[in-house]
């Protein structure tokens, strides 16, 4: 399943609301669904904030429940090339937060919460994409 959306701040909460709708279906914990929730806002703010630097600019995002192993969120978009991988830092956890500098945690939270987060660029469009697996039903 897939839908569009403009790449504007107003289209965060629609697209976070598209993506639950679909986990509801999913066996997935409450915890595990909020935990998703954080990892694609943070994608998502990317995109809208760096993609198309003002203009006007859509992303795709499209999700896969492969059931009973693991959902794919994947997003889309046509803007400037970023791999959002290549601008993570590693941060020394004893940092005092008011120390940290800004810009490339939420790359460490997406990674942090997902169990695959994976970056390409084909056909002049960034495709980031997000991957959960699902709990192992017990017999």
């Amino acid at each position: 399943m897939n839908k569009i959306f403009t790449a504007e701040l107003a289209s965060l909460h629609p697209i976070l609301e598209w993506v639950c709708e679909h986990l509801e279906e999913t066996n997935l914990s409450d915890i595990d669904i909020r935990r998703i929730e954080i990892a694609l806002e943070e994608g998502i703010v990317n995109i809208i904030s760096y993609a198309y630097q003002g203009k006007v600019g859509n992303i795709e995002v499209s999700f896969e429940h492969c059931e009973g192993d693991h959902v794919t969120i994947t997003f889309k978009d046509t803007g400037l090339p970023f791999n959002p991988l290549k601008h993570k830092k590693e941060i020394d956890p004893f940092t005092p937060v008011e120390e940290l500098e800004e810009g490339g945690l939420g790359i460490l939270f997406m990674q942090k919460l997902m169990d695959k987060v994976e970056y390409i660029r084909q056909n002049d469009t960034n495709i980031l994409i997000l991957r959960k697996n699902l709990p192992k039903k017990s017999r």
